[in-house]
């Protein structure tokens, strides 16, 4: 529910530009950061659609659909990453040039050994992969997923966010040197809603393309093509250092507008997280829902406040660890040391249960944005009025 904070704030910038003079601070207007809000974020119901960026400082939020774009091309470094929202992988094809030659039957310059769970005994099994037909076999991300994380090998980018843990990895100066990789499009986006209570955010797979990448100077050269087709196309991908990164559809043939610059947002209600990891002592490709992340890419900070542990035995009653409630907590409750700012999944999904889908009373977050600013924040909803999956509500205060 969004206040007339910004009507608000426009009145005030007025003001201060009446009064103010080269004297006091140089022309610039600084306008303050909100302090309280409650917002409703836009992730479109059961299906989860969006992506949704947050100003905290603003309450401004971005909201795109996330089966918008495939790939993003770093700004800051040479790097490419992949659209986890929508479970996209890439492989890459070793000591393979020629884009245009890669097909189903292309067979590898040398045959890779992976493995894979076993998802009716949940055990780990080897497998050989010789051609690429073999290798998408395994590529899209499921439980069923290659890759072998002792071996350092895996087809998504690391689950924190860390640009030297890439699928695609280190981009190649030269055209004649970059490789070939196959990628996994992901999956659609559902159209029928799921379940009261449930979440349908993964539905057909949305094919395989191929892709050559090179800088030339500053410039990204993107190769792409159908893992079937025997052309390609070509397009140049300049870097902007206002943005994190470059989105680029390969369905549309296009870049598209996805993330705010990276100074005008905090969080990314991701909707759906993906990646090839561990859960439990399984290795797997794995999915979640209810996602966010925040902007390490830009200085932002997360930990959480647990105000209360599990009792010991099946039904003890929670304890509490001591830590102040959300009401209660103040700045000087603030431990800075505590501050998250290489891993964006800080907050991931852990504010809620899935069954059944419900918060978590028992943790709120403190954030502290690239302007030195510090929130605590905390979930207030997950379902809709109606209990249908998808409509989160967080409120946060500036303390």
């Amino acid at each position: 529910m969004k206040k007339n904070i910004l009507l608000q704030l426009f009145c005030l910038s007025f003001v201060l530009f009446s009064c103010s003079s080269d004297d006091d601070n140089g022309g610039v207007i600084q306008i303050p950061a909100v302090e309280s809000a409650v917002l409703d974020i836009e992730s479109g119901g059961s299906n989860e659609p969006n992506q949704v960026y947050i100003d905290l400082s603003t309450e401004e939020t971005t909201v795109v659909r996330r089966d918008s774009w495939e790939l993003g091309f770093v700004s800051a470094e040479n790097r490419v990453v992949l659209n986890s929202s929508i479970l996209v992988a890439a492989a890459k094809l070793e000591g393979i040039y020629d884009i245009d030659a890669v097909n189903n039957e292309t067979s590898l310059e040398n045959a890779m050994s992976l493995k894979t769970l076993n998802i009716d005994n949940f055990q780990t099994n080897e497998v050989k992969v010789t051609n690429v037909g073999e290798l998408i076999a395994g590529l899209p991300i499921g439980y069923a997923m290659y890759g072998d994380l002792e071996s350092g090998i895996y087809f998504t980018d690391n689950s924190t966010g860390d640009l030297d843990k890439t699928a695609i990895g280190d981009i190649a100066t030269a055209e004649a040197e970059a490789d070939v990789f196959v990628v996994s499009l992901g999956k659609e986006i559902p159209e029928d809603p799921a379940e009261q209570g449930s979440v349908k955010h993964t539905g057909d797979d949305r094919g395989f393309y191929k892709i050559k990448v090179f800088m030339d100077n500053n410039n990204y050269v993107l190769q792409y093509a159908a893992l079937s087709a025997d052309t390609h196309k070509e397009v140049v991908i300049t870097k902007d250092e206002a943005y994190n990164f470059t989105a680029f559809s390969l369905k549309k043939d296009k870049e598209v507008n996805v993330e705010p610059t990276r100074e005008s947002w905090d969080l990314n209600f991701t909707s759906v997280y993906s990646y090839y990891g561990s859960m439990g002592g399984m290795i797997a490709g794995l999915t979640y829902s209810d996602y966010m992340v925040h902007n390490i890419y830009n200085g932002v900070g997360v930990y959480m406040v647990l105000t209360e542990e599990p009792g010991e035995g099946e039904d003890a009653a929670p304890v509490p660890t001591g830590q102040p409630s959300y009401d209660e907590f103040s700045l000087q409750d603030v431990e800075e040391s505590q501050l998250v700012y290489d891993d964006r999944t800080v907050i991931g999904s852990g504010w809620r249960d899935a069954f059944p889908a419900s918060l978590k009373s028992d943790r709120y977050y403190i954030v502290k944005d690239a302007d030195g600013n510090i929130y605590k924040l905390q979930f207030t909803a997950l379902l809709s009025e109606s209990k249908e999956r998808g409509y989160p509500q967080i409120r946060y205060d500036l303390l």
